[in-house]
């Protein structure tokens, strides 16, 4: 399994320190129009964080960009049909956590899973104690990330929170 992140689950992970967690629960890649969209002042930094993680950065092809906007839909961004054409013609796990791209892998047949998938993986693993991971569910929704309130919970029951 590799998978593919978009940037809102890169920027969870930033925000934690967790972004070497990705590779050692599988190859992961990102592409370099994705990565992109991680600069942005509240994180500096992320950007060479997530290219000293182990993360693959994928340079995309501009042939990419036609059979791309098959995918294209108001409320996704050029990234986003591009990630979904790279996760399919490719095979990756999308990781992402804004509803309309995980409901677009859903109806294209693309396996999707975002952060609290990545916890439980991690948890599981053995990779982290559970009490890192639990301060992730708490910096999380204060710093203005949304997250099904029903998962943050059964989660937090899992780990103990």
């Amino acid at each position: 399994m590799i998978l593919l992140s978009d940037a809102n689950v890169l920027i969870d992970l930033g925000y934690v320190g967790g972004l070497s967690i990705l590779p050692r629960i599988s190859a992961t890649e990102v592409l370099d129009v994705v990565l992109q969209e991680c600069e942005h002042e509240s994180q500096p930094g992320l950007i060479d964080e997530v290219r000293n993680s182990g993360i693959v950065v994928v340079t995309s092809d501009l042939t990419w960009l036609e059979p791309a906007r098959a995918f294209r839909t108001p409320a996704l961004s050029a990234e986003d049909t591009l990630n979904l054409y790279y996760a399919k013609t490719h095979g990756r796990i999308l990781l992402a956590g804004d509803k309309p791209l995980r409901e677009s892998c859903q109806r294209e047949g693309i396996d999707v899973r975002g952060s609290i998938w990545l916890v439980e993986e991690a948890f599981s693993r053995g990779l982290l104690p559970a009490t890192e991971l639990c301060r992730w569910l708490h910096v999380w929704p204060s710093l203005g990330r949304r997250f099904p309130k029903i998962e943050l919970q059964r989660l937090a029951e899992l780990l103990g929170c």
